[in-house]
């Protein structure tokens, strides 16, 4: 006689359950209790790893979760120093996130590894002709929309209007070639040796080479293009001669990264300074001075050039890019779009991350907070000159290499000549 026994239909009832359980968990879904199905997209990001954006991203990411209730959003904090390399190390053993937050060489060289999802399918005509175009093209490679400006924060000259005029200079005339900031520094300089007559990022790091790459394409020169070096050039060698100039004359302090700058701005003790347009949210939070006081007192222009060429100034902003592993393609865009596009996305960038939003054509509230001179100047006179450098893995080899003769020439006395053939065999060496 065979012995009933329940379990015998039930476990493999159980084991089924389990296994649909595991996939769903798998696919980043799940059910409340309701019974409805949510969606889970991961965001990697080091807007939440930083005091000054933290509480607006996580105020940013429930109003998406209230407006889009089968989404959830896990938000995963990353310095923005580690990002790059980590998501890197994600891609290579197969745990991308959805989305992450970029900016900079990590943008083009997570692009090299193909992991990047293309967007122009999902984002569609509508959405593209929505972006600033010089914005929308950044994102681009190889043909194809790879990532998409979250914030926007070209570089250009920032000009304390006080400082110009205590110096017997004429502040509605800020320097348009590099040789009259020269003039301008030893005027400021000799007025007040205190003051920082220019502020210049001559940092070893990669965004050091963000900051100096247009200033040098403003005296004719471009370190290397692709896999050929071109240092030892005359333009390369007068950026050099110009850096020595302005370390050795004092006007700037060498070494010192574009934000040592910002809290003395705050204070009226930098004349000049190379920077995007977080300088005005950093100033006003400190000094707590109105939109008309800061513009009474700062100006920015473009940076300025020599030899009747072109101006150039190039991005440093944060761009968002969708994960080819994702499994939730739609989803991961709708969050995407809604940071980029959404009315409390453009307000986050602006009050948060002190930056311009990406959209083509501002209204409402936000067109208000940007109506100021030196958003006009940055939106109608500096996106347009932006330029991206030869970002890549080549740039994450030429990067130490550049800067460091770079500095030799502002600290140093060895001869420009002797600088420049160093660092032309130092760049064949590391771009073979």
């Amino acid at each position: 006689m065979t012995t009933h026994n329940p379990l015998r239909r039930t476990l493999p009832a159980l084991a089924g359950v389990l296994a649909l359980g595991l996939l769903t968990t798998a696919c980043g879904g799940s059910s409340d209790s309701a019974g409805a199905t949510t969606t889970t997209i991961t965001f990697a990001n080091w807007a939440d790893a930083e005091p000054a954006t933290q509480a607006g991203l996580r105020t940013l990411i429930s109003e998406f979760e209230r407006t889009h209730p089968g989404i959830k959003i896990k938000s995963e904090p990353i310095s923005f120093t580690d990002i790059g390399q980590r998501l890197l190390l994600q891609v290579q053993s197969g745990n991308a996130p959805d989305v992450a937050e970029l900016a900079g060489n990590d943008t083009l060289t997570t692009a090299e590894t193909q992991a990047l999802q293309p967007l122009d399918e999902l984002a569609g005509s509508g959405y593209k002709q929505s972006i600033i175009p010089a914005e929308l093209q950044l994102g681009e490679v190889g043909g194809k929309l790879v990532a998409v400006p979250w914030t926007v924060g070209p570089i250009g000259l920032w000009y304390n209007k006080k400082i110009l005029k205590d110096a017997g200079l004429d502040p509605s005339k800020p320097p348009a070639t590099w040789d009259d900031l020269l003039a301008d520094a030893e005027a400021v300089h000799r007025k007040n040796p205190k003051i920082i007559a220019f502020g210049l990022d001559s940092t070893n790091r990669a965004f050091g080479l963000d900051t100096n790459w247009p200033i040098i394409k403003s005296f004719g020169g471009q370190p290397y293009q692709g896999t050929t070096p071109a240092a030892d050039s005359s333009g390369v060698k007068s950026y050099l001669d110009f850096a020595r100039q302005i370390a050795k004359s004092g006007y700037t302090p060498a070494n010192q990264k574009a934000g040592f700058f910002r809290q003395p701005a705050a204070s009226d003790q930098v004349a000049f300074t190379v920077d995007g347009p977080y300088l005005k949210s950093v100033v006003q939070s400190t000094s707590k001075v109105t939109d008309q006081q800061f513009s009474d007192t700062w100006g920015v222009v473009p940076l300025p050039t020599t030899d009747g060429r072109p101006h150039f100034s190039v991005p440093t902003d944060h761009q968002l890019v969708l994960f080819k592993s994702s499994k939730h393609q739609q989803a991961a865009w709708e969050f995407i779009q809604f940071l980029s596009t959404s009315p409390a996305g453009i307000q986050y960038t602006i009050k948060s991350e002190g930056s311009l939003p990406p959209v083509a054509t501002l209204t409402g509230d936000a067109a208000k907070l940007l109506d100021n001179p030196i958003a006009k100047s940055f939106r109608d006179d500096i996106v347009p000159l932006v330029t991206r450098p030869e970002w890549g893995s080549n740039y994450a080899k030429a990067y130490s290499p550049i800067m460091s003769s770079v500095q030799s020439a502002m600290t140093g006395s060895q001869s420009i000549d002797s600088i420049t053939s160093g660092l032309q065999s130092d760049l064949e060496s590391a771009l073979k």
